[in-house]
């Protein structure tokens, strides 16, 4: 695993193409553990982590949403509390029914439903640092983020992404906007996505400009006449300059441009 602060550390795989990382992060009284990857095995260093440095700390594992890049590790943790917003149990349940095939199977060991939930916010006080669990709707209806108060460090799940953000919450876009300029309340100073690099409060902004700014250009192109699979809009022209968008983004992108095009 890759320390990043003290007392942060991340895990990388990959779901698909797109880089994924589950955390930890210890406070005094607790270990947090932020987003299972997409199998038990997957796991395997954030045990080996947490057995040589959480001590007496209680385990706390998040879920930040119910999508399956980010909960079919849950089985590692058998008899631990697993965390998330309320809907998120329902949201894996449908998944585990759906004839999406972009959804892979579940592993043979199951996927754990989260044991605790709650609505718009939980907040976990420990000596000298502060954990909110804060509801973040827009990317999904079941999206969290976990902020540490003393150490300003906000996980982000998928509520915030780079180089671009993927749109998979329907009728999310208002919602969407809500929660990040929500965000921007936050004394936050490095961001921790899902799927992207650490960063600092830029990535608020340039997610908000991206959502924005393809819904508002595929309503134009709507209204000009063109269909949901003629849509000319090429994600550089939504982006900074500094992000660069491979393949697997490229076809992010365009799928976004069809969301929206359903949408508008």
């Amino acid at each position: 695993m890759d320390q990043l602060t003290t007392d942060v550390w991340v895990q990388s795989g990959d779901a698909g193409g797109f880089p994924t990382v589950s955390a930890v992060a210890l406070t005094p009284a607790r270990a947090f553990v932020i987003d299972t990857l997409m199998r038990p095995q997957d796991m395997d260093p954030v045990l080996e982590l947490l057995a040589a440095r959480a001590g007496e700390r209680r385990t706390v594992v998040v879920n930040t949403h119910h999508h399956w890049d980010h909960v079919y590790g849950n089985a590692a943790f058998p008899g631990l509390d697993i965390v998330a917003q309320s809907a998120c149990p329902r949201l894996i349940l449908q998944h585990s029914t759906t004839t999406d095939e972009s959804v892979p199977l579940q592993p043979p060991e199951g996927v754990p439903l989260p044991t605790i939930t709650f609505g718009d916010r939980l907040t976990y006080s420990d000596e000298d640092e502060t954990v909110h669990l804060i509801h973040t709707p827009g990317h999904s209806e079941d999206s969290l983020v976990v902020f540490l108060t003393a150490a300003r460090l906000l996980f982000a799940g998928d509520t915030l992404e780079w180089p671009l953000p993927t749109f998979a919450q329907r009728d999310g876009k208002d919602v969407w906007i809500h929660t990040l300029r929500q965000l921007k309340q936050l004394p936050v100073e490095v961001i921790v996505p899902s799927h992207g690099p650490a960063m600092g409060r830029a990535l608020i902004d340039a997610n908000e400009r991206y959502i924005s700014g393809v819904y508002e250009a595929v309503a134009a192109a709507k209204k000009s006449g063109a269909g949901r699979n003629d849509l000319d809009l090429p994600a550089a022209a939504f982006l900074d300059a500094s992000a660069a968008v491979d393949d697997v983004y490229e076809d992010a992108h365009r799928g976004n441009l069809v969301w929206a095009w359903d949408e508008v």
